[in-house]
């Protein structure tokens, strides 16, 4: 609304009739008065070109990278294989559910930890759901 009234105000005190006008003919040579206007232009010396000198090291890069991750590939497994072999038997199922009811520590836990509740709260939201 305001936008409208500071037109209506400019088209009252200047009118719709455009101030800037071309002068007759200025398009007509317009190309050939500016190329003439520009400066002359000496042929811009060439760049030398120069090898670039890539080290050994960047060369070397990618079997270094693929013998890490060879190595470290190797000894994961070497890990896993030691610490495989002191497995006597898998557990049964009691022993599964006694170790769940028995940890120290649990998803609840983290869960309960990540939104600050303590066991009352827990209680309490529990209670509702009865």
């Amino acid at each position: 609304m305001n936008m409208e009234r500071e037109e209506k105000f400019i088209e009252d005190k200047f009118g719709r009739q455009n101030p800037f006008r071309v002068p007759e003919g200025y398009f007509d040579d317009f190309a050939s008065q500016l190329m003439q206007s520009l400066p002359e232009q000496a042929e811009a010396p060439k760049a030398k070109l120069v090898p670039m000198r890539v080290s050994r090291w960047h060369r070397a890069r990618p079997i270094a990278i693929a013998a890490a991750s060879v190595c470290i590939a190797f000894f994961g497994l070497g890990v896993k294989m030691y610490h495989g072999s002191d497995r006597v038997a898998a557990p049964s199922a009691t022993t599964a559910q006694e170790t769940v009811a028995t940890s120290s520590y649990s998803a609840v836990d983290a869960m309960a930890d990540y939104t600050m509740l303590d066991t009352d709260d827990m209680y309490a939201y529990l209670e509702d759901y009865k």
